[in-house]
C-alpha cells in the first residue's frame, strides 16, 4: 500500500513538447489530488502541500529517482515562488515536459505569489498562484480527483483492504484517507515526515454526517501527503457511492469523493438506482435520457421569463468489472439523504464534461446518430466521436421573446431508432412520456439569493410516491473557466430537503456583474429509479429514463 501511494502521489503519464519554449499553461497550478480550478473556493495552494504544474517544455523526459533529504532541484528542473523581495524554492518531487509534482514550502508566503520554473536552460514566464495555509485534496483512485476516494477500511494492524464496492466499510469502522493540503508540517519539508496531529481544524463529512477523527496529519510514507483516520458515523447512509468530504479551519471544502458502505461490510447495493448492480458487475450498458427542464430566469434580466428546454442524452459503454472501482457522474448517484459534489474547469451547466471517470471504461460504437419520432415529429440525436456526454436539444421555448421552437417531449408514445455500429446492433426502442406527476417545486420564486454558508431548504408537492426527488444545480465562473455542481437525492415520500453548507463549499461566488456568472438550481423526481427497458444485441441492459425538471436562476453568496 505504501508504494501505491507514493506512486499516486509523485507520478504522472508524460506529455508531448508542442513548441521549443517553457510555459506553465494558464490556471495549470492545482492541487496533486483534488484537481480543484483555481476559481473555485478551495482551488489555492496549500502550504506544505503537493501540487501539480501542468505545461510544455518543463523537465526530462524521464525523472530520477527521489531520496531523502528531498531537493530544490530534481533533474535540473527548479521552481521559484516570490512575493514581493520573498522568494522560495518549491521542492519538486516529479518533473517531466508536461508535468511537475511538486511541494510547496511551508515557509511560502501567503497570498499572490508569482510562480516560474527554470528547466536547465529554459525559464517559463510567470504565472500568478493563491496561497493559503490550508486547502485540503483527496486522493481519488481515478484521475481527477473525482470518484471512489483512496481510502483504507482498517480491519487490523496487518488487514487494511483499500474500501471498494466489494469490499465496502460499516458503520463504526475505522477509515484511513490520504489527501494533501492539511497546512504546514511538523518538520522540514524535505526529510521524512514526523507524525502527529496539525494544527488545523479538520472535520471530516460521511454523506453529510459528521464524523469522529482520530488522526490528521502527514503520512509518514511520504513529504507532503497527509493522512486522516476517521470513524465511519452510526448515521451513515448506505450506498455505492457515499461522498466524503473534508472541511478545513471550519470555512474550505475538499473535493467530494465516495466510499462504499454496507450495514455489515458486504458488498455495497443502491436499490433507489437501478443501474447500479449492472454498472458494477461490468456490463454492457446502453443509457438514453429524455428530460425536460422548466427554468424561471430572472437573475441579472431586465424581462423575466420563462425557458423550457426538451433534450436527448445518451451513452453507450461498458466499466470495467470489480474489484475495480467504477464512476459515471450520471449513474454513480449519492444515497438518499445525501449530497454530492464535482468540480471541474470548464461550463458543467452548459454540457461540459465531468472528468473523473474509470479510466479502463470502454466506449461502444452504437451508430452515429439516433432518431427520435413522437406526435410533433421527428428529431435526429447525433452521437460524439468520444461518446462523451452529449445533451442533443429537441426543443425549447422562451416567454416573452420571439424564440420559440416548440417543445417536443409532450408526454405521449416516442419511439427510438438507430441502425446501430460496430459493437451495438440496429436499436428500436420505445417510451411512454407520462402525464406530469403534479410534481410541483412550492418555494421556487422565493429561492433566489443563497448563502453558501448555510445552505437552503427546497420544499415541493405532488412527487410520485415511489421515486426519490434530486436536488442539483451549480455555479460556473465564466472569467476562471471554473465550474461547481452539486446533486442530492431526498428520501421517497419526502417533500422538503436541506442541501447542506459542505454541498455548496465550493461553487463559485455569483459576481457583481450578473453576466460573468451562471448560477441554477433544479428539482425533479429522480429517474434512475424507474427506467424503461430496451434491448439490442452487443449490450447487457438498455434503459430510457424520462424526467422532467423545475429550475430556477439564482445568486450565491
Amino acid at each position: 500500500m505504501r508504494n501505491f501511494l507514493f506512486v499516486l502521489a509523485f507520478t504522472a503519464s508524460s506529455f508531448c513538447l508542442f513548441a521549443q519554449s517553457a510555459l506553465i499553461f494558464g490556471r495549470g497550478v492545482i492541487n496533486a489530488a483534488s484537481f480543484m480550478p483555481g476559481g473555485l473556493p478551495a482551488g489555492s495552494i496549500a502550504r506544505g502541500s503537493l501540487f501539480s504544474i501542468f505545461g510544455r517544455v518543463l523537465g526530462p523526459s524521464s525523472s530520477p529517482a527521489l531520496a531523502f533529504p528531498l531537493s530544490t532541484t530534481l533533474g535540473n528542473v527548479s521552481i521559484s515562488v516570490t512575493q514581493g523581495a520573498t522568494t522560495v524554492a518549491a521542492i519538486p518531487v516529479f518533473v517531466s515536459p508536461g508535468q511537475i509534482n511538486a511541494i510547496m514550502p511551508s515557509n511560502a508566503p501567503l497570498g499572490q505569489v508569482t510562480m516560474r520554473v527554470v528547466n536547465g536552460n529554459f525559464k517559463t514566464p510567470p504565472i500568478s498562484v493563491r496561497v493559503v495555509t490550508d486547502s485540503f485534496g483527496i486522493f481519488s483512485v481515478n484521475p481527477g480527483g473525482l470518484g471512489p476516494g483512496v481510502m483504507q477500511n482498517f480491519v487490523s494492524a496487518s488487514s487494511t483492504p483499500v474500501n471498494t464496492p466489494t469490499v465496502a466499510a460499516q458503520p463504526g469502522q475505522t477509515i484511513i484517507l490520504y489527501g494533501t493540503g492539511l497546512g504546514a508540517g511538523l518538520n522540514a519539508d524535505n526529510v521524512a515526515p514526523q507524525a502527529g496531529n496539525l494544527a488545523t481544524k479538520t472535520e471530516v463529512f460521511v454523506g453529510g454526517q459528521i464524523a469522529a477523527t482520530q488522526y490528521t496529519g502527514r503520512s509518514p510514507c511520504c513529504a507532503g501527503l497527509d493522512q486522516i483516520v476517521f470513524q465511519v458515523p452510526q448515521n451513515a447512509p448506505l450506498g455505492c457511492w457515499v461522498p466524503v468530504q473534508i472541511r478545513t479551519s471550519g470555512t474550505t471544502v475538499s473535493n467530494t469523493v465516495t466510499m462504499a458502505i454496507s450495514s455489515d461490510g458486504s458488498p455495497c447495493t443502491d436499490s433507489a438506482n437501478a443501474l447500479t448492480t449492472p454498472f458494477l458487475a461490468g456490463q454492457k450498458i446502453g443509457l438514453v435520457a429524455l428530460l425536460r427542464t422548466d427554468v424561471n430566469e430572472d437573475v441579472g434580466l431586465k424581462k423575466t421569463g420563462n425557458v423550457k428546454t426538451d433534450v436527448a442524452m445518451m451513452t453507450f459503454q461498458q466499466e470495467n468489472p470489480l474489484p475495480a472501482a467504477p464512476f459515471n457522474a450520471v449513474i454513480s448517484l449519492p444515497p438518499a439523504g445525501a449530497c454530492t459534489a464535482f468540480t471541474a474547469a470548464g461550463d458543467l451547466l452548459d454540457g461540459d464534461s465531468i472528468p473523473g471517470s474509470d479510466p479502463g471504461a470502454k466506449f461502444l460504437s452504437a451508430g452515429a446518430s439516433f432518431t427520435l419520432t413522437g406526435a410533433a415529429g421527428n428529431r435526429t440525436v447525433r452521437r460524439t466521436a468520444t461518446n462523451a456526454r452529449n445533451f442533443q436539444p429537441l426543443g425549447f421555448t422562451y416567454t416573452g421573446t420571439q424564440l420559440k421552437i416548440g417543445l417536443f417531449l409532450d408526454p405521449g408514445n416516442f419511439s427510438l431508432t438507430g441502425s446501430g455500429g460496430s459493437d451495438v446492433g440496429q436499436i428500436q426502442a420505445s417510451v411512454t412520456l407520462p402525464n406530469p406527476t403534479g410534481l410541483t417545486w412550492t418555494n421556487r420564486d422565493q429561492t433566489s439569493i443563497i448563502d453558501r454558508s448555510k445552505g437552503f431548504t427546497v420544499n415541493w408537492a405532488g412527487a410520485p410516491a415511489d421515486q426519490p426527488v434530486i436536488v442539483f444545480g451549480g455555479g460556473v465562473d465564466v472569467p476562471t473557466n471554473s465550474s461547481a455542481v452539486f446533486a442530492c437525492v431526498a428520501p421517497a415520500g419526502a417533500s422538503s430537503f436541506t442541501v447542506p453548507p459542505v454541498a455548496l463549499g465550493n461553487l463559485p461566488a455569483t459576481r457583481l456583474n450578473l453576466l460573468q456568472s451562471k448560477d441554477a438550481i433544479y428539482v425533479g423526481a429522480l429517474p434512475a429509479s424507474n427506467p424503461t427497458s430496451f434491448s439490442a444485441s452487443g449490450i447487457d441492459i438498455g434503459a430510457i429514463m424520462a424526467g422532467a425538471f423545475a429550475g430556477k436562476t439564482v445568486i450565491f453568496q
